[in-house]
């Protein structure tokens, strides 16, 4: 019996290792994780060429990817796909969705990490990378 209650608890302590180590930030609760962000999101609004992403440091060192679209996809929003870490690399895959009414002039998404291991690649579902925008913290 009591080995049971081992087992049960080795378990368990693996499937919380299993659980997702990322999260998405609802727009409206932007100002929750850095000034930064949110002046990074109307930034993102008055350059609406901007297509990429960008890598913020929010509380407690945990990692905000700010994925955008451009404006040449304002119909689309973007959905979080997975997130998959190795010793190497921490790859990030996003969806495109379409919206009926396009709200934004240039589409982007928050993903927080609690971590980023080796190079991060933001790519989509065909594996199209996005690549990192120039702005300047």
């Amino acid at each position: 019996m009591r080995s049971r209650w081992i087992w049960l608890f080795v378990i368990m302590f693996l499937l919380n290792g299993c659980q997702a180590s990322y999260w998405v930030l609802e727009k409206d609760r932007i100002g929750e994780g850095s000034p930064d962000l949110e002046i990074y999101a109307n930034y993102l609004q008055m350059h609406d060429d901007v297509k990429g992403y960008q890598v913020f440091t929010i509380s407690e060192g945990k990692k905000m990817v700010v994925v955008s679209l451009d404006s040449s996809e304002k119909d689309k929003k973007l959905e979080v796909s997975g997130v998959k870490y190795s010793p190497k690399e921490t790859v990030v895959t996003v969806k495109r969705k379409p919206v009926p009414k396009a709200n934004e002039k240039n589409p982007y998404i928050l993903i927080g990490l609690d971590k980023i291991e080796g190079d991060l690649i933001v790519q989509d579902e065909t594996r199209d990378r996005f690549e990192e925008t120039d702005y300047q913290q």
